[in-house]
């Protein structure tokens, strides 16, 4: 049996830029990771703070991220995006070292933190638009899914591994340091995207800030797939909120309290890394209808939760949910960056992100009031139901069916 050629094993990582990419978010994504933990246990240790100060805190950070989305996009396909990621690093690597300053120095106060996750979320929001668009330019078209999924694998991993890094940190020391950490590695980061040598892009005519928008707008909308898809998983993501606040009350009524509920998330953590393996490797020959059919099964999450399940078979749904929304992640960025031209596709990317989950802060704002309404479980039940009727809905579209396994040239660049 003849061993398998090193490139192939390595996939992806062997092409040198996609190398300094996958080096440069993995390792900022640690460090957010780590630092989750540490900023609420920085506002929840002011003096007086408490959830509410935390949500303040946290929404801010989200408003600001949504509100130069659109922007990041246009300024992405306008500019060299690894450029565009390496200015987000440092915005948000100068947000999160003020941040530590403050709280190692005892020196924080709420209005101080708001405003610092304000500047953090919005050099966060020209990340994901910068990062769409730059991927498929640092690794050849036939690896494109691999590189996909890669990414998506190794930050699932992450996010089950930070958090309790990060909460080691802030037991033994203080939050501070999880955040002077965080810092630290998007200013690492920075110095690998500034390595970055890509082949330039094709000069096209530069118009407005306003004219830009419009066309990325046009090239949005004129994909029936696109625009309904983003609208309805927009709804489907308001109910996916619910799994988020009414989880917590459910672990701490009918089960076992805190401890349950974590081994339902690293459930759920563990199957999204297993769900990244299988996207490594899977080539549906409609990818779009995989990617709008595995979120279906997401629905057995709240569903478990409504019907009164044990802890083991709750954790059971989180890992299914948390794989079939890995495989639908990968497919999804895969399919947006296959079918949107170079020139429009981080305007298109912060479209989509902008569409799917502009709605979600008032998923979590309801999730509460309903249950006390209709009952925890029917506030799931219903959870569950929209899950499965939004994804039904964009099975019915005719163009989502037409989208089908490309073989991809192996150009880089643009």
């Amino acid at each position: 049996m003849s061993a398998i050629p090193l490139r192939e094993r390595l996939g992806p990582l062997v092409e040198r830029e996609y190398r300094l990419l996958f080096a440069a978010t993995t390792i900022t994504t640690l460090g957010d990771a780590i630092a989750a933990i540490a900023l609420a246990f920085a506002v929840l240790d002011l003096h007086g703070a408490g959830a509410t100060d935390l949500g303040i805190v946290i929404a801010t950070r989200q408003g600001a991220n949504a509100a130069v989305l659109v922007l990041g996009g246009v300024l992405s396909d306008r500019l060299p995006r690894q450029r565009v990621l390496a200015a987000a690093s440092l915005v948000q690597g100068g947000a999160q070292a003020a941040t530590a300053g403050f709280v190692l120095t005892g020196r924080a106060s709420i209005a101080l933190l708001t405003g610092l996750q304000a500047l953090y979320g919005a050099g966060q929001g020209f990340v994901l638009p910068a990062e769409i668009g730059l991927v498929p330019q640092t690794v050849s078209a036939e690896r494109l899914q691999q590189a996909n999924a890669l990414r998506g694998l190794t930050r699932n991993l992450l996010w089950v591994i930070g958090p309790a890094v990060g909460g080691a940190i802030v037991v033994a020391g203080s939050p501070g340091l999880a955040l002077l950490i965080d810092a630290a590695t998007f200013a690492a980061a920075a110095a690998l995207l500034a390595r970055i040598v890509l082949v330039p892009r094709v000069a096209l005519a530069t118009s407005r800030f306003f004219g830009e928008l419009r066309e990325g707008w046009r090239e949005f909308v004129s994909r029936t797939w696109l625009w309904a898809a983003v609208v309805l998983f927009g709804v489907g993501n308001v109910f996916f909120m619910f799994w988020n606040v009414l989880g917590p009350v459910v672990a701490k009524e009918d089960l076992d309290g805190a401890g349950a509920w974590a081994t339902i998330l690293v459930a759920n953590g563990a199957g999204a890394v297993a769900g990244g393996v299988l996207a490594y490797r899977l080539r549906p020959e409609r990818p779009m209808v995989a990617a709008v059919a595995w979120p279906m099964l997401y629905a057995l999450q709240p569903a478990s939760l409504a019907a009164g399940a044990p802890t083991w078979l709750v954790s059971g749904a989180a890992f299914v949910g948390g794989f079939a929304i890995a495989v639908h992640l990968t497919l999804w960025v895969t399919i947006l960056q296959h079918e949107v031209p170079e020139h429009a596709r981080s305007r298109v990317s912060s479209y989509d992100a902008l569409g799917s989950f502009v709605l979600t802060p008032l998923g979590t704002a309801i999730a509460g009031p309903l249950a006390a309404g209709l009952g925890t479980a029917n506030a799931l039940w219903l959870a569950a139901s929209v899950a499965l009727a939004t994804s039904g809905s964009i099975l019915l579209i005719p163009s989502v069916w037409s989208i089908r396994r490309r073989q991809a040239a192996t150009t880089l660049g643009a």
